[in-house]
């Protein structure tokens, strides 16, 4: 059995303090992470529209934050939602926020693109479930 290779980190999250914790989370529990944050929504769908529009480069997570100035997270997910396909396909995204309302978790299982709703900030344990081949080892 052959183990996929590691996809890019991408985080989009107008706070850069959260940025910080989630790169530094990820770079200290996955072996090898390549990572980009983004402070500006609309930076960050530049460059995944960028990066992923010629198919050739590694699948990528999205961490995205719901509660942003100047685009929301539902907002970059109906963005996101009209990239082409080639696009869409190499992307994983997923929602991280503190939010616990029922109402915010409801949505997101509305939307197709989300692969999951994520507690912030973000958790070693979490990491481990999502990326088990990936970890660094002690």
């Amino acid at each position: 059995m052959s183990i996929a290779p590691l996809p890019d980190f991408l985080i989009i999250d107008d706070d850069p303090v959260n940025n910080m914790i989630c790169a530094r989370m990820i770079r200290s529990t996955i072996s090898g992470a390549s990572l980009k944050a983004f402070i500006d929504p609309q930076k960050g769908l530049d460059y995944i529209q960028s990066a992923y529009s010629n198919g050739n480069c590694n699948n990528a997570v999205l961490f995205l934050d719901i509660n942003m100035r100047t685009l929301t997270g539902w907002e970059v997910l109906d963005i996101v939602n009209d990239f082409p396909a080639v696009v869409k396909d190499q992307v994983k995204i997923y929602m991280l926020s503190f939010s616990v309302d029922p109402q915010d978790q409801d949505r997101a299982k509305n939307y197709p693109l989300l692969t999951g709703y994520l507690p912030k900030p973000l958790s070693p344990t979490v990491l481990q479930t999502l990326f088990p081949d990936f970890i660094k080892t002690k």
